[in-house]
């Protein structure tokens, strides 16, 4: 039982650790910061994942992140649902948890994670899928530059 404990905590961490390499993905190359390419590699493994296991087409991804809009297709709200699941950013009944970000996260990022947490908690829509598309509009409605800026641009 305490080996499958530990287990899960450290597939919990690991999820945190590359949620928080995509983010800083994001930063400008004239920042100075600079991820491990395997990382790197690793998320887009994840992203293809989903684009695999959803269905949804890069060319919607593409123009979502391009024109900075959520489309409402089925595909696309599940793809942002199994990103969120393999960050493990969602949980079994569909709860997001955001605020496990901070665990990872620098200080200055913590005050709009807790802000997007505060505002938005969990949209609930009637399946997994729906509540992650839910919530990210509740997110973009509360801080749509943090998110479009440095949280979609990386999964999308």
């Amino acid at each position: 039982m305490l080996s499958w404990t530990v287990a899960k905590m450290a597939a919990r961490h690991l999820s945190l650790i590359l949620a928080l390499l995509v983010i800083y993905d994001l930063i400008p190359v004239n920042q100075g910061v600079e991820i491990n390419p395997t990382i790197i590699r690793q998320v887009r493994k994840l992203r293809m994942r989903c684009i695999n296991q959803t269905g949804v087409s890069v060319e919607t991804l593409d123009k979502s992140v391009k024109n900075r809009i959520l489309p409402a297709e089925p595909d696309f709200k599940c793809f942002l649902y199994c990103m969120f699941d393999m960050f493990g950013l969602i949980d079994s009944q569909n709860i997001m948890h955001l605020e496990a970000l901070l665990e990872v996260l620098p200080e200055e990022i913590h005050k709009t994670i807790n802000g997007l947490v505060g505002a938005c908690g969990t949209q609930k829509g009637k399946d997994g899928c729906d509540t992650a598309y839910e919530t990210v509009k509740c997110y973009i409605a509360t801080n749509g530059k943090f998110i479009w800026e440095e949280i979609i641009v990386l999964i999308g």
